[in-house]
């Protein structure tokens, strides 16, 4: 049996006798000495096991459709929290039944006087919400955009990381040069492409951002203009990948071959860790340049990431 409510008096009934009492209109509660006049469109699932919680929150929504004005509508501080006082007040004297009828009556007296005001607001607010729902749907669309030319970058950077490593192993069985040497040369032929790689992404994403604050009304002023990004955009306080200070020193750990196939015995007062040791040893790892220090590296980065900033102060940097 599903049974409904209604925010006249919160009494339950069943839903197939509200079909039976209400369908031809408006008629009286079915509780004993209730007589609060119900009407079918009014009655609704309830949400909440306590009652009171949920007559509390049909109250709250009722009274904020009326007082509905927000900070910015007052001259100072002070005087919107005696506003929020106010309502609050309203909102304890209905749910809790002191002096409804004279509460209930002041309400609707300040909805009389002020409806237009009430309308007007509820406009404003409105197109407010509907910009921001659009800004986040783009947002979200910038998001998978910016997501996607990673990934297909990243999926280059794999398939040339795999014929590196096999050039590599070429080189290895016929050059004359010896291992280190040439795992050395790739190392930094893979360094300079990284670091190419990462600055045409950026770029990418700078054009998308810019792109995407050209099309977007939140991101422009009253004047029209667009050079209010830097106050609406969400705030990061690194910038994207922007080179940020470490805020630790890293212990040594094995750098030449050698060391490396030999890593238990050179790590002493220095990171422990024996199954990245192994994979440490592995020639394909090693021949696509990978290497312990930058696993290392990556975890202390992450670990003290934020640590230190100054939001203030990275405010104050421009985008």
């Amino acid at each position: 049996m599903k049974f409904l409510i209604n925010p006249e008096c919160y009494h339950k009934i069943c839903e197939s006798c509200v079909d039976r009492i209400f369908s031809l209109g408006p008629a009286p509660c079915p509780y004993p000495k209730c007589g609060k006049i119900l009407r079918k469109n009014k009655f609704k699932q309830q949400i909440f096991e306590n009652l009171f919680i949920e007559k509390e929150i049909d109250i709250r929504r009722k009274v904020g459709a009326i007082y509905n004005k927000t900070e910015e509508d007052f001259p100072n501080l002070n005087e919107y929290n005696q506003y929020l006082e106010s309502v609050e007040d309203i909102v304890f004297k209905l749910s809790n039944g002191i002096d409804v009828d004279k509460t209930e009556a002041e309400l609707n007296q300040y909805e009389q006087d002020h409806r237009i005001e009430i309308i007007e607001k509820t406009m404003r607010e409105s197109q407010k919400n509907a910009d921001l729902i659009k800004y986040q749907d783009s947002m979200e669309r910038l998001k998978q955009e910016k997501l996607k030319i990673q990934k297909r970058m990243e999926l280059e950077d794999l398939e040339f990381s795999k014929l590196q490593q096999q050039d590599l192993l070429d080189r290895m069985a016929n050059s004359s040069m010896t291992s280190e040497e040439l795992i050395k040369q790739q190392q930094n032929q893979l360094s300079k492409r990284n670091s190419q790689r990462k600055r045409q992404l950026q770029q990418i994403n700078n054009q998308l951002d810019q792109q995407f604050s050209q099309t977007n009304p939140l991101l422009r002023n009253q004047s029209g203009d667009e050079d209010a990004v830097s106050s609406t955009v969400p705030f990061t306080p690194f910038q994207g990948d922007r080179e940020v200070n470490k805020k630790y020193r890293m212990l040594q750990v094995p750098q030449t071959i050698d060391e490396i196939m030999n890593i238990e015995n050179h790590t002493k007062g220095s990171y422990h860790d024996p199954y990245v040791f192994g994979l440490a040893k592995n020639k394909e790892y090693l021949g696509a340049g990978w290497r312990i220090g930058n696993v290392f590296e990556h975890a202390l980065d992450e670990a003290f990431m934020g640590l230190g900033c100054n939001i203030e102060v990275e405010k104050s940097v421009s985008v």
